[in-house]
């Protein structure tokens, strides 16, 4: 597929450059560099021996810590940006002003009002962008959403428990937001594309029992565990745990549970889906990019199942090409609900008060 260039040049591969090349823009790069039509052509990171192994793995594409200079020499007409949480705020504004459309990682800002003005800027620019909430695209995800719209809902239940990630930014509140805000986002997400909006929300959250010395994360400052208590202008409350002290010896299975009237939907982060109803229960498991389906009678069928990252990047870029905006299942303005709900979930922790949305 050809299109049309901002310059007038008719182009086949469509140029893209990624800011961050950790490991997150180093799942993008995965599916980029296996599309026909892109030709990555900058790799910008503050640690250029990173930019340099992405490159030398894809062959070609110039390195940078610089990502001004990567912009103006490379010229891009897509960004995949992927970068600690504090560090957006000053990116952007370069790309919109050079009229480059970007996909951007969760969360977008630890500052709400510069969050904002980033999408109000991009949609004046008239660029396109999106957010890394790429569980949107996963085929399990779709499938609860269509078997759950319509549906009563009373309460839903869900977890995101872990441990703490090695990179040092995560640990601080400054740096991350907290682990609502950087990681259990996706759920709050989830719960916003099944569900719709949420009209109140009430968290408590708690420190204690990490210890930076003996966990081996100086300078650690982020609640060790939470929770939220939704109420959905649909009706329905969720109460969405969060914590990230675990440690070997404990086990945990985290995602969500829907209880609706007359069925149960169990949803298993990334891997399966188990719905139980009236008739029957039937499971979808995500395997070696195949979804396995078990019907009621015991049947198993299975189908590919594409990767959500590799389906979200491939939707964001033919809506590049074509115009066509409708298979972008996380704008940037749609995404700011979801940052908005988590940092309301920080406010209510530290003022002990529920937070109207």
């Amino acid at each position: 597929m050809q299109w049309v260039r901002k310059d007038g040049n008719i182009m086949s591969k469509i140029k893209v450059a990624q800011i961050g090349c950790g490991g997150r823009n180093g799942a993008h790069f995965q599916k980029l560099s296996s599309f026909e039509d892109v030709d990555i052509v900058g790799f910008c990171d503050v640690l250029i021996e990173r930019a340099e192994a992405r490159a030398n793995t894809y062959g070609s594409g110039k390195c940078y810590t610089d990502y001004v200079k990567m912009l103006d020499e490379t010229q891009p007409e897509v960004v995949f940006i992927a970068v600690p949480p504090h560090v957006h705020g000053e990116i952007e504004p370069e790309l919109i002003k050079r009229k480059i459309h970007f996909l951007v990682e969760k969360p977008m800002a630890l500052d709400y009002a510069v969050a904002e003005k980033i999408c109000d800027d991009a949609e004046a620019a008239g660029i396109l962008t999106a957010v890394g909430f790429q569980d949107r695209y996963q085929s399990i995800t779709q499938i609860m959403k269509d078997y759950i719209t319509g549906k009563d809902v009373g309460l839903v239940t869900g977890s995101w428990i872990g441990g703490i990630p090695g990179v040092p930014w995560w640990r601080t509140f400054e740096t991350s937001g907290g682990q609502i805000v950087e990681q259990n986002i996706h759920l709050f997400d989830q719960l916003r594309f099944i569900f719709g909006e949420p009209d109140s929300v009430y968290c408590a959250a708690g420190k204690g029992i990490v210890d930076p010395e003996a966990y081996g994360v100086p300078g650690y400052n982020v609640d060790d565990f939470s929770s939220a208590v939704m109420k959905f202008k649909c009706g329905m409350v969720a109460n969405l745990f969060t914590a990230c002290y675990i440690r070997p010896g404990s086990k945990v299975t985290n995602g969500i549970t829907v209880y609706g009237k007359d069925f149960t939907v169990e949803y298993n982060l990334r891997h399966s889906l188990t719905i139980t109803d009236t008739n029957g229960t039937r499971s979808y498991v995500r395997k070696d990019d195949q979804l396995i389906t078990t019907a009621a009678d015991g049947t198993v069928t299975t189908q590919p199942d594409t990767e959500q990252t590799g389906l979200q990047d491939r939707a964001f870029l033919d809506a590049i090409k074509t115009g066509d905006t409708s298979k972008i299942l996380a704008t940037y303005r749609d995404a700011l609900k979801s940052l908005k709900l988590t940092m309301a979930c920080n406010e209510s922790a530290v003022s002990g008060n529920a937070v109207k949305l």
